[in-house]
């Protein structure tokens, strides 16, 4: 591996493990099952850099123990993975003899890489820890250690690859599919490698301390990297699905800031709560949903009080058309926003009050005060300070 990559992937993974430690400790199980293998991941990328193997030396007195480790660490993130998928994809109820079932295959090819490691293998303190199978690959003890693993490995990523596949279709499209597909591609890029290495290794031999030079294989090094790539992408595209969602949220907030804080202003019986200024409500995070759907709903209550008090009526028979956004097609929005700028910062009675949107759902609201807004930015550019209808003579004089 390039020295670079032997630090950066450690760091990203390890940011990936404290980043989904909070939904862990107090998640469900596959909650636990993801941080599990991210953390089986992430101690797997630790022992590689050689600094690491060498404060594993000199703590342990074993000159090869990180390699040992290494596999632990990757036996329990196979584990972790399968018992991920399963817990969110499987189609029978979770029993507890599989899953213990599963605990013991898993423990007992850890063991079996113990007893071989410690009782089969050549330690030599003068060559690196990698050393102990890079050299040895024609021995029975190293071919069963790495049969073992493989073994296990290729097992746990084609019935993951299996059953992610499978129910790529029982989640919405967009975002949250596109990771699952994802996740579906590492598993069987990771099948790809337990065969590649499977072959690799079988037309190998044992070679002496030296010979050999770049004995290392390219695809061996590359393909574990492009895995992680592949399933760090489809972990990440759901969490991306929420931030794609917050920042709509955030923006549509933002353009709704200007008409909201005026009407708020001139009718403050409607607010839900206390205002707020426009830059700490952009810096406001958790899910905004919610108050955007309050944005919208008082700016809806604020114009129907503005429409009370300048004496608005509606004609008999209005609100009952085709169920588009406005019943006055696309200069809607201009007439609405030139009506609120007349009534909250001119003389309320100059301008007769449009008949309201008949929008049927609260998306269509939002996206008719949306426009709305637009044009109550353009209209009401340069004009003064809103007053409270209490506080305007001519707004109780047109009531």
């Amino acid at each position: 591996m390039h020295p670079i990559y032997e630090f950066t992937l450690p760091a990203l993974v390890w940011t990936l493990v404290l980043w989904r430690a909070p939904a862990a400790i107090g998640g469900a199980r596959p909650s636990r099952c993801l941080w599990g293998f991210l953390v089986a991941v992430a101690v797997a990328l630790t022992t590689r850099p050689p600094a690491v193997e060498h404060l594993i030396r000199i703590s342990t007195g074993s000159p090869d123990l990180s390699v040992l480790v290494k596999h632990f660490a990757c036996l329990a993130s196979f584990h972790f993975m399968l018992e991920y998928v399963i817990s969110v994809y499987g189609r029978r109820p979770q029993r507890a003899a599989a899953v213990r079932l599963r605990v013991a295959v898993v423990s007992a090819a850890a063991l079996a890489l113990t007893v071989l490691f410690v009782f089969f293998f050549e330690h030599d303190p003068g060559v690196p820890a990698t050393a102990v199978t890079d050299d040895h690959l024609g021995d029975p003890a190293v071919r069963l250690y790495e049969g073992v693993v493989y073994a296990y490995f290729g097992t746990a990523t084609l019935l993951s690859a299996k059953l992610f596949w499978s129910n790529r279709h029982a989640v919405p499209a967009g975002l949250l599919r596109a990771g699952v597909v994802c996740l579906a591609g590492g598993c069987a890029l990771g099948l790809v490698y337990t065969v590649y290495r499977v072959v690799f290794l079988a037309r190998q031999q044992s070679r002496t301390h030296g010979t050999q030079e770049g004995f290392g294989d390219p695809v061996s090094e590359f393909l574990p990297a492009v895995i992680l790539l592949v399933l760090a992408v489809g972990l990440a595209l759901p969490p991306l699905k929420t931030l794609v969602r917050y920042v709509h949220d955030q923006y549509a907030l933002w353009r709704l800031y200007p008409l909201w804080s005026d009407l708020v202003r001139a009718v403050p019986a409607v607010a839900f709560g206390p205002r707020v200024g426009r830059t700490r409500d952009l810096l406001t995070l958790g899910d905004r949903t919610l108050d955007v759907a309050h944005r919208a709903f008082e700016i809806r209550d604020a114009c129907l009080v503005l429409r009370d008090r300048c004496g608005a009526t509606r004609p008999e028979g209005a609100g009952t058309g085709s169920g588009t956004l406005t019943p006055r097609g696309g200069a809607g929005a201009g007439e609405e926003a030139a009506w609120l700028t007349a009534a909250l910062h001119g003389a309320p009675g100059s301008h007769h009050a449009p008949l309201p949107s008949d929008a049927r759902t609260p998306g269509e609201e939002i996206a008719w005060l949306l426009e709305v807004a637009a044009a109550y930015r353009k209209s009401s550019r340069g004009r003064g300070a809103v007053k409270g209808l209490s506080e305007d003579p001519s707004m109780e004089a047109a009531s």
